[in-house]
């Protein structure tokens, strides 16, 4: 097929409260495949089979196939049609309520994200790690952005430093709306995340790293002493932050967006030992 021919969807009227955009490009199709390096030993999870499309393409890669579909209207035509294929289950589910934990073995996930619900889908399959060998979305292009954006950038923020905490993200290609139907009003870019055996760099608490991250950029203008003080009402007077600031060689005057990982694991494990070291509130 050329760039020019589509593949024809299935006749459904698509619903806006599900946020669906169902692929006809084939081009965009066989770009997705490449990404996600299938092999015919391979169990794979779809979220959000919609009228099939990619479903069927994975189908005839793998050894095992679940699709995840939210909307009930469309699971009976998606069982029907993979009657005869033994190894896809058609599975009608919300993936911000899946349970990742009882599959049996780690999964590559290739999905068409709704954009509504696509940040928490992908902090949910990043959390469940172990269960993931790679992942292959596609998202709202400036989600993807964010997702591979530098320090010091727009993009630049929470999400970006926590996705990479978890997986090393790679950007694939940009799609445009006429591959999709009906064409949505955004462009939409394919990435890859690959889950890491361990972290990048060693903390003393995941869950205060987090935290940490979510306050340094929760007021992305003020300085970091501004921005981690708001975090930490009550915890922790201003001339202490600068203190510990200082003690891991980071200037209190820069602002949330310009630290690195790495810059931020530092900051996290100083100021839980001395939030927590001692048990007691630090108020200078």
């Amino acid at each position: 097929m050329s760039d020019t021919e589509h593949i024809e969807p299935a006749p459904v009227r698509p619903k806006k409260r599900f946020g669906q955009h169902f692929l006809i490009s084939p081009t965009v199709l066989d770009g997705i495949l490449r990404m996600a390096e299938l092999t015919s030993d391979d169990m794979v999870l779809e979220i959000g089979a919609g009228t099939g499309t990619l479903t069927e393409a994975l189908a005839s890669r793998v050894r095992r196939l679940l699709a995840i579909e939210l909307d009930r209207e469309l699971i009976m035509p998606l069982r029907r049609r993979f009657a005869r294929q033994p190894q896809v289950e058609i599975i009608h589910a919300d993936a911000l309520q899946f349970d990742f934990a009882p599959l049996d073995e780690p999964v590559k996930v290739v999905a068409n994200l709704p954009y509504s619900t696509a940040v928490p889908i992908l902090m949910r399959l990043l959390r469940a790690a172990s269960s993931l060998r790679l992942a292959v979305v596609m998202l709202q292009r400036e989600v993807a952005e964010r997702l591979c954006a530098m320090p010091g950038t727009k993009a630049y923020g929470g999400l970006t430093v926590i996705a990479q905490w978890y997986a090393v993200v790679e950007k694939g290609f940009n799609v445009p709306p006429s591959a999709f139907s009906p064409p949505p009003k955004v462009i939409s870019t394919v990435v890859k995340l690959t889950p890491r055996p361990q972290p990048p760099v060693p903390v003393d608490d995941e869950d205060w790293l987090f935290r940490v991250i979510r306050g340094g950029f929760g007021q992305r203008r003020k300085t970091l002493v501004n921005a981690l003080g708001a975090a930490f009402p009550r915890q922790v007077e201003p001339h202490v932050l600068r203190q510990i600031l200082a003690k891991v060689g980071i200037d209190a005057r820069r602002r949330g967006e310009t630290l690195t990982l790495v810059e931020y694991a530092r900051l996290a494990d100083a100021l839980r030992e001395a939030l927590h070291g001692g048990g007691e509130e630090i108020r200078g």
